[in-house]
């Protein structure tokens, strides 16, 4: 039997020795706008930061969700959503889902406010009028949906469900109704529910209510502590606000929570029992949509309504006070890693900020979009992720990745093959037996020995085609 040995020259490396990481659903990873990525940024020039690739993905405000090589968000075009998946290295289409959606515009361009969530193989995504779907995430084939509207006879908000999905252990979970619905994750069977009334606007935020499992849910006129097993009320803040506008994702500090709505002031509280109290107001930070981010004792957020506010402020998260106000920057959404605040103003502006308690230090500033930009920028894999109201997306990279030629040496040594190369740097050499989506790269084990200047490896061939190459650690 003929066999097919091909060894890979190349391995990708990045400049940066920084960490990466994946931003899999709304506010990342630990649900607070904040990346565990390090050493990303390197200020760009005049032209501002060199763009990868576009994409049109239809009319919305979902954000992007990155994992396992694909990007995935939503948009509407001609009265129906649809979620894309798209190559995270190309912005190529991978695959399409639609169903029939009203576009819905109402004193706004209207489609989708949620972002789909992954978890592992699924995504799962919910529509302005309560169709959830879980999908595969590699192919968008159905698993299931559910018409959370009809099911649950819930009331939908006056500009719909804007609730991002939840994964909790087994179940998914959606801010519809009144204080939530929770679904079996692999079934969509109901887990629990909470009442027909209107929900608000926020993300379920996950929280530990002294050593139970709970969420935070913003209805449309309190927020409320959920136990996560089982839907019970744990809790209860009357949050009264123009038009049950409670849109902003409550936000975790030291054990409190802090509120905030574009006509009630911000506001921390602090759990005692079933009740709350107060711990002080500012009138300073109040958040129409996207939650600010909380980086030590400090709060970092958009003040003002969404069509008119134009400030940015530092709070001091201990006293309430106001540290610093920046100015011009207009409606603006922050995410943050490594220090640094990622701010994108609704006029399309991209400024990277330390993340300062001492004064606004703005590091790179440049005008990356036209139109309305309401969704939050994305970081992921040192590349942010911008898109506006009619489903421009753009890819924009922040610190340079690099493709480095290896002498991977391969030869005959008796009954085996023998692999080497230079001995500096960390990698492994793996093997696969197909290329393509359905590759499944795994580690060679034991044996690397270093001779010389050269790590050595030797391996004993399947009679199969065989594939490899080397990844850096």
């Amino acid at each position: 039997m003929k066999k097919t040995i091909i060894a890979a020259a190349l391995i990708v490396s990045a400049v940066s020795l920084g960490q990466a990481a994946d931003w899999p659903n709304w506010r990342g990873p630990d649900h607070n706008g904040i990346s565990q990525e390090t050493d990303w940024f390197e200020k760009w020039g005049s032209s501002g930061p060199k763009r990868l690739w576009t994409a049109s993905v239809g009319t919305g405000f979902a954000a992007v969700s990155v994992a396992d090589g694909r990007v995935f968000t939503m948009g509407n075009k001609s009265n129906r959503d649809t979620v894309y998946a798209l190559e995270e290295a190309t912005g190529d289409i991978l695959w399409r889902h639609s169903y029939s959606e009203a576009l819905s515009p109402r004193q706004y361009d209207g489609g989708p406010n949620a972002t789909p969530i992954i978890d592992g193989q699924y995504v799962y995504t919910l529509s302005k009028t309560g169709k959830a779907f879980c999908l595969e995430a590699a192919t968008g084939d159905e698993v299931w949906n559910k018409d959370l509207k009809k099911l649950y006879r819930v009331s939908t908000p006056t500009w719909g469900f804007a609730s991002s999905p939840l994964i909790h252990g087994d179940k998914v979970v959606y801010n519809v109704g009144s204080r939530g619905i929770a679904l079996n994750k692999k079934t969509g069977s109901l887990k629990w529910k909470t009442g027909t009334g209107s929900s608000g606007y926020a993300t379920p935020v996950p929280y530990d209510h002294r050593g139970t499992e709970a969420f935070i849910m913003f209805g449309s006129s309190s927020a409320y502590g959920v136990n996560a097993a089982t839907g019970k009320q744990l809790w209860s803040k009357p949050f009264k606000t123009s038009a049950s506008v409670n849109a902003a994702d409550p936000v975790l500090y030291d054990g409190k929570i802090f509120l905030t709505s574009n006509s009630r002031d911000g506001e921390l509280i602090e759990l005692r029992g079933t009740s709350t109290r107060s711990k002080w107001k500012n009138r300073n930070m109040r958040i129409h949509f996207n939650a600010g981010v909380v980086i030590g004792d400090y709060f970092y957020g958009a003040d003002g309504r969404i069509e008119r506010g134009n400030t940015v402020r530092c709070i001091n998260m201990k006293t309430g006070e106001t540290e610093w106000t920046k100015s011009s920057v207009p409606c603006a959404s922050i995410t943050a890693a490594d220090g640094k605040l990622i701010i994108l103003s609704r006029t399309g502006y991209l400024y990277i900020a330390e993340a300062s308690p001492a004064r606004f230090k703005q590091l790179a500033r440049s005008k990356v979009l036209s139109g309305t930009c309401w969704t939050p920028p994305v970081l992921a894999n040192r590349s942010v992720y911008a898109r506006n109201s009619r489903g421009t997306l753009y890819k924009l990279q922040m610190s340079e990745m690099v493709v480095e030629p290896q002498p991977l040496a391969v030869n005959f040594a008796g009954s085996r093959l023998e692999f080497s190369w230079p001995a500096k740097g960390n990698f492994i050499l793996e093997s696969t037996d197909a290329l393509g989506q359905v590759a499944d790269w795994g580690e060679i084990g034991g044996g690397t020995a270093k001779e010389g200047d050269r790590y050595v490896v030797r391996v004993r061939p399947s009679a199969a085609q065989q594939f490899f190459r080397l990844r850096s650690e």
